[in-house]
């Protein structure tokens, strides 16, 4: 690096003389008195009146920063805050009492700066804030674990939820009136079967591997699929039996599949009578399995199927006469279909159905001779 400065300064700075400035009484002249080169240079006093000696410039030092770039600005006020209450020690009560109060209370801002000016003008007009009671219908972090508030996740706009209803029964209602409307097969079976498509997360191993496992567990109950993930030597089996769990939940919470069972033992319980064992219905799957179903709501897995995922990580190998390759991790994820057994019966019976309207299978067609000749034909 090469730093370029005057050489007439430089000679001046450093070849001249040190000199001081003299004055006398209240007079503005100054004398310059050559001090010998024995002595040491004392610092020069610097008062309102004195003046800068002559030919020389006050030295400062070099600003590095300015050349390369500009002077960062200060942090805002309530970065700086949340950053020293996350680096205070969140291991005292106290301080991880008061983060959650900054946190989580409306009224007061996260600045506290501005939380002691409330605090002084609560003492001037004696209405001091309070601290935060924390009861029980809030827990740890001061969520609200009241009923209407969870409601809000699942529902956030109630009002355009009861429109867009309202609108969708007006539509069908209309439809279903016009001569020409009818519910088409698609809409039927929407309406009165269930079912819940589940993606998994990106999984660490690569569709050839994870196939296998999904060939297992389709056409499966529910209940022997995970039981298969359980006692598999397949290291994936873990995370496919965690997934299945997963899309079994959120169909019993937000479908509402698999319940038959557990509503008939309840209004069983309600007229105070024991709850009937139904009747077993015997069907034949599409691959040739006879089943035995007690419980229509019974959940089953109706379709897996396994895709490529994005590319975790990749290493470079290095080889022999100078030669590398690139080693590629795959991940790949894994997704489910669940349905209820009142869709298997459904196919099996219409299978019987189509079968039946078949006509019977002749060996020679019954239509009279055409088309005679008084010769042969070959």
């Amino acid at each position: 690096m090469r730093l370029n400065i005057h050489s007439r300064r430089v000679l001046a700075t450093g070849l001249r003389p040190p000199t001081t400035t003299c004055t006398a009484g209240p007079t503005t002249h100054s004398t310059l008195v050559p001090r010998p080169r024995t002595q040491p240079q004392q610092p020069l006093a610097q008062s309102n009146g004195a003046s800068r000696p002559l030919h020389t410039t006050a030295s400062r030092a070099i600003s590095w920063g300015g050349l390369f770039g500009r002077k960062k600005k200060p942090a805002s006020s309530n970065t700086a805050d949340v950053a020293a209450g996350l680096s205070g020690d969140l291991s005292r009560a106290k301080t991880r009492q008061e983060l959650k109060d900054r946190m989580t209370s409306p009224g007061l801002s996260a600045s506290p700066l501005l939380a002691s000016e409330l605090e002084q003008q609560g003492e001037e007009d004696g209405t001091a804030s309070k601290p935060l009671k924390t009861s029980a219908a809030r827990n740890e972090i001061g969520t609200s674990l009241l009923q209407s508030d969870l409601q809000r996740a699942l529902d956030p706009d109630p009002r355009s939820r009861v429109r867009w209803e309202r609108k969708m029964v007006v539509r069908h209602v209309s439809r279903m009136l016009d001569p020409k409307g009818q519910e088409t097969r698609e809409e039927r079976l929407a309406r009165t079967e269930r079912q819940l498509l589940h993606k998994s997360m990106p999984i660490p191993t690569s569709t050839k591997k994870l196939v296998h496992l999904a060939r297992q567990i389709s056409g499966k109950t529910l209940e022997d699929a995970l039981v298969q993930m359980r006692f598999s030597k397949k290291k994936m089996a873990k995370e496919v039996l965690w997934h299945l769990e997963e899309a079994r939940d959120m169909a019993v919470v937000e479908r509402g599949m698999g319940l038959g069972r557990v509503q008939k033992q309840n209004e069983a319980d309600g007229e105070g009578a024991e709850a009937s064992s139904p009747n077993a219905i015997k069907i034949e799957t599409k691959d040739g399995r006879w089943l035995e179903i007690t419980d229509p709501s019974r959940m089953y897995i109706d379709q897996a199927w396994v895709g490529k995922g994005i590319w975790r990580s990749a290493v470079t190998e290095y080889r022999a006469r100078g030669r590398r390759n690139t080693r590629w991790s795959p991940s790949s994820f894994l997704s489910v279909v669940l349905k209820e057994e009142k869709t298997r019966i459904r196919q099996y019976d219409e299978r019987l159905a189509k079968e039946a309207k078949k006509a019977p299978w002749v060996h020679l067609p019954n239509r009279p001779v055409t088309a005679q000749r008084p010769y042969y034909s070959w």
